[in-house]
C-alpha cells in the first residue's frame, strides 16, 4: 500500500502523532488571539526498505545493494521529534494556522500546512482549507535499482491543497479532498541496474514524479458518560497518477482510530489497513508493485502538574509493514518516540 509504505507517512506519525484532542478539527475559540502547541523530544527507529533513505534529519537504509532480488535490510537511527502548530482566531468564527494541524494526529498524516478554518456553527459544522508542503522532505534513492554501487540521496517533495468539511451540517461526518504534487528532485530510476536490461522505455515506466489524488470518509462517535471514549472509522480513496505507468496506482485504507480522554492522561491509537493496485507491470521485475499493508500506533499523554496543564508528557509506539508482490518492494518499519508538547497562548 504507497500510503503506508512509504517512510514520508511513517515518520510523520511520530513527528505528528501527539494530541489525543486531534480526532476532529478542534472547536475554534470564541476570544481572539494567539494559540498553539510545541512537541520536542526523540525517539528510536528500525527500517526495513530498499527504497527510503531518511530525510534532512536523518540518515537511515542501506546505500548498497547487491542485486534487485535482495530483500530489504534491517537499519536503525535515533531521531529528533520536533512538531507544532500556531494559529491566531479573528472575530466572526474565523482562524489562521500554520504547521502540523492536530488533526493529523489520528489520520497518519503529519504534513505541513498553511491554511485557515471557519466555523459555520452548530448546524453547519467548521471548514478548512490550506496549502500542504513538506516540512522537512522525506529523502529517497536517486535510482533504488542500482547494483552494486553507493546510491545518491535525492529529495522527494511534496506540494498540494487542503479541503476539509468537518461536522458537515451538524452532524458527526467529515469529508477531506486532498491533491499533492510530488517531485523527485533527482530521478535515475533505472539507469544503474545491470541484471536486467533496462532502456529508455524501461526507465520511462519508472518516473516517480507525478499527481496524488485523496478522497477522505469519517465519523466521530463520543461513546461512555461524558463522551469520553472516541471512536472514527476512516476510509480512503487514492489515486496515484504519476509520470510512470508502472509507479502509477489506485488504493484505499480503512483506518479505525481511538481515543480515551482519562482524568490527567489520554490515550490514541489507530490501526490502518490499505491497499494499492498498480496500472502496468514494473519492466525490471515483470509484475506489477501491488501491495497490502498495515499499521498499529498507541500513544499516551500524561497532564503534568506546571502551569496548569500547559505541559504533556508524551509517548508513542508504532510499527508497520507493507507486504508488496515484489519482495524488494517491502517494507517494514518500528519506531518509539517520547517527548513534552506544550500548549501556549489565550484559553
Amino acid at each position: 500500500m504507497k500510503t503506508i509504505k512509504a517512510l514520508s507517512i511513517l515518520l510523520a506519525v511520530g513527528a505528528g502523532a501527539w494530541s489525543a484532542q486531534a480526532a476532529a478539527i478542534e472547536p475554534i475559540p470564541q476570544t481572539p488571539g494567539w494559540r498553539g502547541f510545541v512537541v520536542m523530544g526523540g525517539g528510536y527507529m528500525d527500517l526495513k526498505s530498499n527504497t527510503v533513505a531518511g530525510n534532512n534529519l536523518i540518515d537511515i537504509g542501506q546505500p548498497v545493494i547487491d542485486s534487485v532480488a535482495q530483500r530489504p535490510r534491517s537499519d536503525d537511527t535515533f531521531h529528533p521529534v520536533i512538531t507544532g502548530e500556531i494559529n491566531y482566531t479573528f472575530g466572526g468564527g474565523w482562524q489562521a494556522f500554520f504547521g502540523t494541524s492536530l488533526e493529523d494526529a489520528v489520520t497518519l498524516d503529519g504534513v505541513t500546512q498553511l491554511g485557515a478554518r471557519k466555523d459555520l456553527g452548530s448546524d453547519g459544522g467548521v471548514l478548512q482549507g490550506g496549502f500542504l508542503f513538506s516540512g522537512i522532505p522525506t529523502q529517497v534513492w536517486e535510482d533504488p535499482y542500482a547494483e552494486g554501487v553507493r546510491r545518491r540521496e535525492t529529495d522527494r517533495d511534496s506540494t498540494g491543497v487542503r479541503l476539509e468539511w468537518d461536522r458537515i451540517l451538524g452532524s458527526a461526518f467529515d469529508v477531506t479532498l486532498s491533491y499533492r504534487d510530488i517531485s523527485i528532485d533527482t530521478e535515475r530510476s533505472g539507469q544503474g541496474v545491470l541484471s536486467v536490461a533496462c532502456d529508455a522505455a524501461c526507465q520511462e515506466l519508472l518516473v516517480r514524479d507525478g499527481d496524488q489524488y485523496s478522497f477522505d470518509v469519517s465519523y466521530l462517535y463520543r461513546l461512555g458518560e461524558g463522551g469520553r471514549h472516541l471512536v472514527r472509522p476512516l476510509v480512503r480513496y487514492t489515486i496515484d497518477d504519476r509520470e510512470g505507468e508502472a509507479i502509477s496506482s489506485d488504493g484505499y485504507r480503512l483506518q479505525l482510530s481511538y481515543v480515551f480522554l482519562g482524568q490527567g492522561y489520554s490515550v490514541a491509537s489507530n490501526l490502518a489497513y490499505g491497499s494499492s493496485s498498480h496500472d502496468a507491470r514494473n519492466p525490471i521485475f515483470g509484475a506489477r508493485l501491488d501491495a497490502d499493508g498495515i499499521v498499529v500506533d498507541t500513544t499516551l499523554f500524561y497532564r503534568l502538574p506546571v502551569e496548569s496543564g500547559r505541559w504533556q508528557a508524551v509517548g508513542s509506539v508504532l510499527w508497520g509493514e507493507s507486504d508488496s508482490d515484489v519482495a524488494f518492494h517491502d517494507n517494514e518499519v518500528f519506531m518509539i518516540s517520547a517527548g513534552l508538547m506544550y500548549r501556549f497562548g489565550a484559553r
